[in-house]
């Protein structure tokens, strides 16, 4: 199975060469590796995703629903996550890329860092 990881370690690489087209690919990057994380996540606990609906707007809105401001947390700063991960991939021209890139990578962190909490959570 693919780590998704590695899209993360693929976006650091790509931040730091500083070029818009690295920065629009480092956000992309950088999203998946959250968006799947937090995924993989919900599936190991039975979530399923309906057929013909947007599943980044499931995932998102799935954690929000849920008991936990972590949860909500993870939810709400992922739908924001992607929201940038959208303007990166088609907007042609986005006002300051250093910072939507800057941005980005704060909010993943928090994700990731709140993903961690529930994970540990989950395994006690």
């Amino acid at each position: 199975m693919f780590d998704w990881n590695e899209f993360k370690t693929l976006a650091d690489e790509l931040r730091q060469n500083e070029t818009e087209a690295a920065l629009r690919t480092a956000i992309s990057r950088l999203y998946y590796a959250v968006y799947w994380r937090s995924r993989i996540f919900l599936e190991s606990e039975g979530f399923v995703l309906r057929q013909y609906e947007a599943s980044h707007i499931q995932i998102w809105n799935e954690y929000k629903k849920k008991t936990g401001q972590t949860n909500k947390a993870i939810g709400k700063t992922g739908s924001e996550l992607h929201r940038f991960r959208v303007q990166a991939d088609y907007v042609s021209e986005v006002r300051d890329i250093t910072r939507l890139t800057a941005d980005s990578f704060r909010l993943a962190e928090n994700v990731l860092s709140y993903l961690n909490q529930i994970e540990r959570k989950s395994n006690k």
